[in-house]
């Protein structure tokens, strides 16, 4: 009986160490936020705590010329997209330096998003389309149509096998809704989050994250329901963050990364990325 009990007792104690672990876990949160610009692009980084509903910067990633917009990060690798450029910029992590990029099929792309194997971007040439784009070739394998936008859509996130999407750029002047569609472009819930000026959105396992652009703030809405939660100010003016990632290496969901394997000088300076996708349980 003794001995039971101290099972029990054990068991009762791993799992409260668990859950302070978890809980602890859930405090620290890195989100990464393009901000818009027709200089530099600038990827900036944020500490954020969800529950206490606090931001500070803590680094940034200035290595690309253009209006920026996306941003994905998964692992060691920060990928990005700017206004009326057809790539995917790539930047290491860890160094800051910039490893390559991956030209695709689509002259001018927005939000970007990563499903655990390949991308989704939206079109911000004025259409309604989002396309799944190959991580590693840049090949468009499939284009779909979201029927409650209206085009420029700023504001798209792949989640648990979903795609929730905004309406139209929320530098337009919102209130800006965002809806679940499948992954062939079959509306799903409508008016499933609103937010003022909602563009960047991030799913964190649990809830998302709306970059409220004007308004220098991080809405959070709740992941099942689109509730409104809090907002999380960022600690700072002047940022004008057009999309948000957190790192999908650290998803439940998202359970393959691409990782760049070599990189290769070609002389004079030009520098090319061999990339492979290796597949790996999370």
């Amino acid at each position: 009986m003794a001995r039971k009990k101290s099972i029990q007792a054990l068991l009762g104690g791993l799992v409260l160490i668990g859950g302070l672990l978890a809980a602890e876990q859930a405090h620290a949160l890195t989100l990464y936020g393009n901000n818009a610009g027709f200089g530099t692009d600038i990827v900036e980084v944020f500490d954020v705590d969800v529950a206490a509903g606090t931001a500070s910067k803590i680094n940034d990633y200035t290595n690309i010329t253009g209006n920026g917009r996306g941003v994905v990060v998964v692992g060691d690798v920060v990928y990005t997209t700017v206004v009326g450029d057809n790539h995917i910029y790539m930047t290491n992590r860890v160094s800051g330096l910039t490893i390559g990029s991956i030209a695709t099929s689509q002259a001018s792309m927005s939000t970007i998003a990563f499903d655990g194997t390949n991308f989704w971007t939206t079109d911000y040439s004025g259409t309604n389309q989002g396309f799944y784009i190959d991580a590693v070739t840049g090949l468009t394998l499939k284009t779909v149509t979201f029927s409650l936008a209206t085009g420029y859509m700023d504001g798209m996130e792949y989640f648990n096998g979903k795609l929730i999407v905004n309406r139209t750029d929320g530098g337009f002047g919102g209130p800006i809704v965002y809806d679940v569609y499948d992954l062939d472009g079959n509306l799903l819930t409508a008016n499933f989050i609103t937010s003022q000026n909602g563009t960047g959105i991030a799913y964190d396992g649990a809830n998302f994250l709306v970059s409220d652009i004007f308004n220098n703030q991080i809405n959070v809405f709740d992941g099942t329901s689109g509730a409104f939660m809090k907002n999380i100010y960022l600690g700072s003016t002047g940022h004008l963050i057009e999309d948000l990632s957190v790192d999908y290496a650290t998803r439940p969901d998202t359970g393959t990364v691409p990782e760049p394997m070599s990189l290769i000088l070609l002389g004079s300076g030009l520098t090319g990325l061999v990339a492979m996708r290796r597949r790996m349980k999370l």
